[in-house]
């Protein structure tokens, strides 16, 4: 399976532990470089979840609405605080679809800040 960086991907994050994201089927962005991406072993993602109504976006966070190209099925909080490097066996299923690059400068940018890298 070819992952490259951009991609939407459904899978799951567990085992988890206190405060990381559960177990459930979760979106995620990959924003390893394909560099790394080809070298098949692990992919670095950001964990997204669903953004309900009455819940504020944190600075810590980017609200990607849903597009035909990132596949999406509703407003989806990335939390990049969460960062994760994934072994590439979690990824089970076919990409879902593909960030648009305004999604993904600030997606990148919120990495830095939650890094102290701004």
């Amino acid at each position: 399976m070819d992952i490259s960086r951009n991609d939407l991907y459904f899978v799951e994050l567990g085992p988890t532990r206190g405060r990381e994201l559960d177990t459930k089927r979760r979106p995620v962005v990959v924003v390893s470089i394909d560099r790394l991406n080809v070298l098949g072993h692990v992919v670095i993602v950001v964990p997204g979840t669903s953004k309900k109504s009455h819940r504020a976006t944190h600075f810590n966070e980017v609200l990607v609405q849903p597009t035909a190209d990132n596949g999406l099925t509703g407003p989806t909080l990335f939390q990049c605080h969460q960062i994760k490097a994934l072994d590439t066996s979690r990824f089970t299923r076919e990409r879902v679809g593909v960030l648009g690059d305004d999604d993904v400068t600030a997606i990148e940018d919120c990495i830095l800040l939650c890094l102290g890298l701004d």
